[in-house]
């Protein structure tokens, strides 16, 4: 009996088949045929460490998960066939495409930055790339068309390509949501991102039932401001963001969601016979995987019909902590793991700062030193999420939860707005670099510009003028 082995080796992933008896010694030279990799310059990585020659491959099968595979390979083992020789002047523009390690631009179309912002966003999200780069429409479905277009346009995007241009996204995208594809004299307008952003959730979600991974549930106490012993009324809502609300006492991202929690409303009281002011509270009561945050930045002028920009400097954290702004029913425990994560977080610095330290082994090429460090990276955060596993609530699954099972979230990507229109202006995103442990290091995408920036380049987004001011945060619940 057969049994099948996912691996990930340049980018690529690859299905191995071997037989159940299978020992890791076969897996590498299976690997070694595909790849041409040798064996003694594998690095298979299985929880945390290399794979040993004795082990037995239907226990990595159980895993059911692609293992990274590093290696430079070897010349001299047998290959295909020498392909053709082609020369320069015979390429076409396609082949001579630089392609490189540095993640891809989208070219903007015509004011398409707000479109280009938010695709570079989503792919950040990788529980949504996998649902789009997996997803095959079932016969006589209807709705996968825009999931179809992404899949492709991801996939171009995975290939790390200089530039892409999604040109049939685009069009299909603006037949679908036809309210993005006002134009004047021919000439597109620009549009708003967060309108983009929340719009292709949910079109995206009738295909990938990608709701759960956003979803946040509250739970709303009203109460009657002239009459506070009346029995309060108790609704539950639903919403893929939080707000944050800004006015002149908004400094920091805390405060602007505490006010979109709570509000004064005017609506009838039974008893008193007229209108009187309730006084609305709402608490948490469920944490998703992914926490987006929206800066509630732009507001209607009717006079000059545009939605201006607040300009006001709000300041966000890197790591942010929910807890206060939970329901008592979910509060302790989440606070419980939270405190548990924050020790393992502790540890952790610890071995970061280690593998920073160590002296590079100058016998080694650049690129097999990559691989070393890229192989090591992997190896702490493996270790990590092992760990995180042994205190997060019995029956807790990590590969199929849309839940954050602690009160903590990391920042993961901004969408950032310059100017003073929602309707003008130029969109970027901003996305953290997977490879940084500590978060150093992002990429800037302004449009097909993509550019390695630190840390401190996002911190000057909390906005204060026309120039970048974060608009979406999207986080991502930490040890997830």
């Amino acid at each position: 009996m057969s049994l099948t082995i996912t691996i990930k080796y340049g980018g690529k992933t690859h299905e191995i088949a071997l037989s159940e008896s299978s020992k890791g010694l076969d897996l590498k030279q299976s690997i070694q045929d595909l790849t041409q990799v040798p064996i003694a310059r594998q690095k298979i990585l299985v929880k945390g460490g290399k794979l040993a020659d004795e082990t037995p491959v239907v226990e990595l099968q159980r895993l059911k998960q692609p293992f990274l595979v590093l290696g430079t390979p070897d010349k001299n083992l047998p290959t295909k066939p020498i392909e053709k020789q082609v020369f320069l002047e015979d390429m076409s523009m396609h082949q001579l495409n630089p392609i490189s390690n540095d993640p891809s631009g989208l070219v903007n179309l015509g004011n398409t930055c707000y479109l280009n912002s938010t695709l570079q966003a989503l792919y950040k999200i990788k529980d949504l790339t996998k649902k789009v780069e997996t997803y095959t429409p079932s016969q006589g479905a209807r709705g996968g068309e825009l999931v179809m277009a992404l899949k492709s346009l991801f996939l171009s995007m995975d290939k790390k390509q200089e530039k892409v241009t999604p040109t049939f996204f685009l069009a299909l995208f603006r037949s679908i949501l036809p309210q993005f594809a006002e134009n004047v004299n021919g000439r597109y307008l620009q549009q708003d991102a967060e309108e983009a952003f929340t719009q292709l959730i949910n079109n995206l979600d009738n295909s990938l039932n990608i709701k759960d991974l956003f979803r946040i549930e509250m739970k709303e106490v009203s109460t009657c401001v002239a009459l506070p012993e009346e029995e309060a009324q108790i609704n539950f809502e639903e919403s893929l963001k939080l707000n944050c609300h800004i006015d002149i006492k908004t400094n920091f991202l805390r405060d602007g969601i505490l006010n979109g929690l709570s509000d004064i409303i005017t609506k009838h009281n039974d008893l008193l016979n007229s209108d009187t002011d309730y006084q609305l509270k709402r608490t948490i009561t469920r944490l998703p995987k992914y926490l987006t945050v929206q800066f509630v930045r732009f507001f209607w002028r009717t006079d000059t019909r545009k939605k201006l920009k607040i300009l006001r400097r709000v300041q966000f954290p890197f790591e942010l902590d929910l807890s206060e702004m939970l329901d008592e029913s979910i509060r302790s425990e989440k606070v419980e793991v939270r405190d548990k994560l924050r020790k393992i977080e502790k540890d952790n610095i610890e071995v970061i700062r280690e593998f920073k330290k160590a002296k590079k082994d100058i016998s080694l090429t650049p690129l097999q030193q990559q691989e070393e460090d890229e192989m090591k990276i992997e190896s702490i955060k493996t270790k990590f999420r092992d760990e995180f596993k042994q205190v997060v609530p019995s029956g807790f699954d990590f590969e199929s939860t849309t839940e954050n099972p602690s009160s903590v979230y990391e920042l993961q990507a901004v969408i950032a707005h310059a100017g003073t229109s929602a309707d003008s202006g130029h969109y970027q995103a901003f996305v953290r670099d997977d490879n940084d442990l500590e978060g150093e290091r992002w990429w800037k995408f302004n449009d097909d510009k993509v550019s390695s920036i630190n840390k401190e380049r996002i911190e000057s987004l909390a906005g204060g003028g026309e120039s970048d001011s974060a608009l979406i945060l999207i986080y991502k619940g930490v040890g997830l």
